[in-house]
């Protein structure tokens, strides 16, 4: 199982050169991380591009969840998402928090073989379990901060 996750609402770099995560986007990634950790979503590690972002929205879905974060290459933007595609051959229960368009492409890389072919979606703060059979993958779930009471 893996679990990619947009990072949370950042302020624009006119705001905060930094991009840090906006009150809304710590409220959003809070919200879900409580939700998957009362579901019982675990995970091994969590991984982010090290981008202020991505740390924050990583460091607090390890407050939740119990589980280690850490930075990690390839998961920048605009970074080759076959680095990881090869990774997750070989790691299971893991969450990678990361940014646009390189997740989209991940993901359509994992279930299409192919980068061009948009599966889904993403939205700040929200987590997509994709689940490996052999050698193949799907999609098992996708949480959003709207759906959560």
């Amino acid at each position: 199982m893996i679990i990619l996750v947009q990072h949370g609402k950042a302020f624009s770099e006119q705001e905060d050169p930094e991009r840090k995560l906006t009150p809304e986007g710590i409220y959003e990634t809070e919200k879900v991380s409580k939700f998957l950790a009362s579901a019982g979503v675990k995970v091994k590690e969590i991984v982010h591009s090290g981008k202020t972002r991505a740390r924050q929205t990583a460091e607090i879905f390890s407050e939740y969840l119990k589980a280690p974060s850490q930075v990690q290459d390839g998961l920048n933007p605009n970074d080759d998402p076959v680095i990881w595609f090869k990774r997750l051959g070989e790691i299971d229960d893991i969450m990678l928090v990361g940014h646009l368009p390189h997740l989209s492409k991940l993901i359509s890389l994992l279930i299409f073989g192919s980068t061009e072919k948009e599966i889904v979606k993403f939205r700040y703060s929200s987590p997509i379990c994709l689940v490996r059979q052999e050698k193949n993958w799907s999609i098992m779930w996708y949480i959003t901060p709207e759906v959560i009471p």
